[in-house]
């Protein structure tokens, strides 16, 4: 019986099996684990999509995103992305302020703008514009890349035509939903296979931003870990651990759903700080489900003053590496002493050596804290395509432009 290879659309991991995912990412982390990928599309406001490569009804290859809508947060909607006046790193070179500053916040409008843009209030912000003019995007992500999920067995070739099947697959999915457009928004620089697939398919790319990690692949202590680092930053886990353990705060791992209120307080709290509008309730239903469908998997390093939680962080550990989901502070708190970094950094650091697990993951942006404390960043390239020609010109010209101000900047932190 001939071979036959069908791409189809589904709308949830819930649409395949349980033994046919784990068998098709067996050889992923954690992104692919299928309850991390219900609860992210529990999270995401807009419809999950799922594009699949079946031969002869065997799983070979699929790609998870969804479409975008306004309320979709930045890191998983490329028009905020694309329009935001952050991804210029005005301040990282002094240029904020200049007339040099007010061209490039000018020419990143004009290329969001397009002729959509015409006789729009100046007010209006760029993603509005984009999403106006292309409708909504096809977003392929994953915690801080862009994944392709591949048959374990599969030789090179196999990869590289299931990467272009899933690809147009995804172009056409989106379209029959109505979308304008696909982005693959955090690919690794060394993903070839699917570089080269987007590629092929008339996608535009550049780098709009960067992932973070600690590498602790094959330390067999802290100690060793540490000897790792310069000897600046080695000097400075030593003094903030040490200020921390004089300092009378507990610090201890807690349960998420025991203190899912307490900790989705602080969450919200930081959120609030760096200018959200959080709802906490909102947050401890997610953090209820997190808990509840991956208990094992949920690391939650918190610091205690008096029997009270004052600083916490959330944690989900997988084969290969550990992921740094949220962050959560009581800013009426003054004296904190270093809880951020023992909780975001130096206790995850921790489990994660004695686990055996390579890595600890810290997502995209802030830099800064994180390479001060030893961590290695990585470009994330966005790749973007829509079937309107101009638009595409457009948004691969802003693309373009992006990657001129954040390569240089995310140069500062390679070393």
């Amino acid at each position: 019986m001939p071979t036959t290879r069908r791409v189809e659309t589904l709308h949830s991991v819930d649409d395949i099996g349980e033994a046919q995912w784990s068998e098709l990412t067996g050889a992923a982390d954690i992104d692919a684990d299928r309850r991390y990928l219900r609860f992210r599309e529990h999270l995401e406001p807009g419809r999950n999509l799922l594009v699949t490569v079946r031969s002869s009804d065997a799983l070979r290859g699929a790609l998870h995103g969804a479409l975008t809508t306004p309320a979709t947060g930045l890191a998983s909607n490329p028009f905020k992305l694309l329009g935001s006046e952050a991804m210029l790193r005005l301040d990282a070179d002094g240029t904020d302020g200049g007339a040099e500053a007010v061209a490039l916040r000018r020419r990143q409008r004009d290329l969001a703008r397009g002729a959509a843009g015409q006789g729009a209030g100046d007010d209006e912000p760029n993603w509005q514009a984009l999403a106006r003019d292309i409708g909504s995007c096809f977003v392929v992500r994953g915690f801080d890349r862009s994944e392709l999920f591949h048959a374990p067995d599969t030789d090179e070739a196999e990869r590289e035509r299931t990467a272009r099947e899933l690809v147009g697959g995804a172009q056409q999915a989106a379209l029959a939903q109505g979308a304008g457009a696909v982005a693959f928004p955090f690919v690794p620089p060394g993903d070839h296979i699917l570089t080269e697939a987007l590629t092929a398919h008339g996608f535009r790319r550049g780098v709009v931003t960067g992932a973070s990690s600690f590498v602790t692949d094959g330390c067999g202590s802290y100690e060793e870990y540490l000897g790792r680092l310069p000897s600046r930053r080695r000097r400075q886990y030593r003094s903030e651990e040490k200020r921390i353990e004089e300092s009378g705060l507990l610090l201890r791992e807690v349960n998420l759903i025991d203190e899912v209120d307490r900790i989705s307080d602080l969450e919200a709290q930081t959120l609030a700080k760096h200018g959200g509008r959080p709802d906490p309730l909102t947050i401890a239903r997610a953090r209820t489900l997190l808990g509840s469908t991956m208990p094992d998997e949920v690391r939650v390093p918190a610091v205690e003053d008096d029997g009270r939680i004052i600083a916490c962080a959330l944690h989900l550990m997988g084969p290969r590496s550990s992921m740094f989901m949220a962050y959560g502070c009581d800013y009426a708190v003054e004296d904190r002493s270093t809880a951020y970094p023992w909780a975001c950094f130096y206790r995850p650091v921790r489990t994660a050596i004695e686990n055996g697990i390579g890595a600890v993951r810290l997502g995209l942006e802030g830099f800064e804290a994180k390479a001060r404390r030893g961590a290695v960043v990585e470009p994330r390239v966005m790749w973007f395509w829509t079937p309107d020609a101009e638009a595409l010109d457009r948004i691969g010209r802003l693309l373009e432009l992006l990657q001129e101000r954040n390569l240089p900047y995310l140069q500062k932190f390679a070393g």
